[in-house]
């Protein structure tokens, strides 16, 4: 991906700061991208750190790196009621539309680590490698 505008889920931050999504620390790490990321994901990826007993300290050095190295995409009007579609066209939960909604109000690829999103357009959905089985 050469010069891409890319919109990252919660998914792809979280697999990036818990290691465990390769793919996402090539597309954060890259300096070819142009990365965004909605404001509700700054939610998501405050409460899973907590969950997962991460410090205020880790969570905030987290967050300060999302706003360093993306740019932080707010809702407005527009993205809400676009947002309404996405829920009834692609079965999303109402966050993830919202999310989703600002991706395409900002034409960008979407990039998720989330299954949720395979039947919407403008998406990439990356996967943890597969670990083989016994």
């Amino acid at each position: 991906m050469t010069d891409s505008k890319l919109f990252l889920d919660s998914s792809v931050w979280l697999g990036y700061f818990l290691g465990n999504l390769p793919e996402a620390k090539n597309i954060v790490d890259s300096q070819e991208n142009i990365l965004l990321t909605s404001i509700i994901s700054i939610h998501e990826i405050c409460k899973r750190l907590k969950t997962l007993g991460k410090t205020e300290k880790e969570t905030g050095s987290a967050i300060r790196f999302i706003e360093d190295n993306s740019i932080i995409v707010n809702l407005n009007k527009e993205i809400a009621i676009n947002a309404v579609n996405c829920c009834a066209k692609y079965k999303l939960h109402t966050i993830d539309s919202l999310i989703y909604s600002s991706a395409r109000a900002m034409e960008t690829i979407f990039v998720t680590a989330d299954s949720d999103f395979k039947e919407t357009p403008k998406t990439k959905i990356i996967a943890a490698p597969n670990r083989g089985s016994a």
